[in-house]
């Protein structure tokens, strides 16, 4: 991966970081609702045939068949997306105990606690706007070497 493409990949996953523990969460609601998913028993129900066959149809059965098909992939799928974010809020909160507390500073006020501006983030800091945009370069290139390793 090159240099800009981890910047800008590891700068928008910094502004989603916030939305990330949402997410392991409605992932969490998600696949426990499939598991739990199920109609209940009906009646056996036999459909109007042209020609004669033992196959009968039953809604149960059906439903089983499809649970077992569509459901069980479904279930699987999510459960890899959400370990996927979760290792992601892992290295995320790793790479950041790296930092030293004025970059960390700098990171939480720009992309933790709404999108503030340079000036503003810099007066906070008692640091140069111009000084925190080279610093946050610095920063995002780092923490994109720890998360994205490999």
């Amino acid at each position: 991966m090159d240099n800009k493409s981890l910047f800008k990949k590891t700068e928008a996953i910094l502004y989603d970081y916030k939305n990330l523990e949402i997410k392991i969460m409605n992932l969490d609601i998600d696949i426990e609702t499939l598991k739990n998913s199920y109609c209940g028993v009906a009646p056996v129900s036999y459909k109007e045939r042209t020609q004669s066959t033992n196959k009968f149809n039953s809604v149960v059965e059906n439903e089983i068949i499809d649970r077992e098909e569509n459901m069980e992939d479904l279930i699987r799928r999510l459960e890899i997306e959400k370990n996927y974010n979760v290792n992601l809020k892992k290295k995320i909160d790793n790479a950041l105990k790296t930092l030293p507390e004025e970059s960390f500073k700098l990171v939480e006020l720009r992309y933790f606690k709404g999108k503030q501006t340079w000036t503003a983030i810099g007066r906070k800091l008692n640091m140069d706007k111009d000084y925190c945009c080279r610093k946050r370069c610095e920063i995002i290139e780092r923490l994109g070497r720890l998360i994205y390793s490999f």
